[in-house]
């Protein structure tokens, strides 16, 4: 979501509520989605991806309580269509595709692993970006 703004702007605020850069949204799903793809097929990824998935999960959720500490209107924010449609992409992402689809050698391996790169990223930017305007709609209301 552009603000119109840059970050170290005169006009932005210093604790304006934004949605995730792309940049980090990008960096998530490229973590998760290959990990998730090596994870499933490769035995000897196990160890060093349940920790870079763990690693992951801490990190958002500290950042994710830190940033509602910081605005209490995302307590508050009311999900919208498109919150629910991406929450339910990343799920499918994250589960069924994991069980369906077993990759067999190095390229499919490579396929995977792109997808669900890009899917993640882009799912995680839309539901970061639904939520935060869902918390500010409700702020104005």
């Amino acid at each position: 979501m552009a603000t119109g703004k840059s970050t170290g702007s005169a006009e932005s605020k210093p604790h304006e509520l934004r949605s995730s850069s792309w940049w980090a949204s990008a960096l998530v799903g490229i973590l998760v989605g290959s990990t998730l793809a090596w994870l499933r097929t490769q035995r000897n990824f196990f160890f060093l991806g349940a920790a870079i998935l763990a690693v992951v999960i801490i990190v958002l959720g500290v950042r994710t309580i830190r940033r509602r500490a910081r605005h209490p209107e995302m307590m508050e924010a009311r999900t919208s269509w498109a919150y629910n449609i991406w929450a339910l992409v990343l799920i499918v992402l994250a589960g069924p595709v994991q069980l369906v689809y077993v990759p067999d050698d190095i390229s499919e391996l490579t396929i995977k692993s792109i997808i669900l790169s890009v899917g993640f990223c882009l799912g995680i930017h839309e539901v970061d970006r639904a939520m935060v305007k869902g918390a500010t709609s409700a702020k104005k209301a």
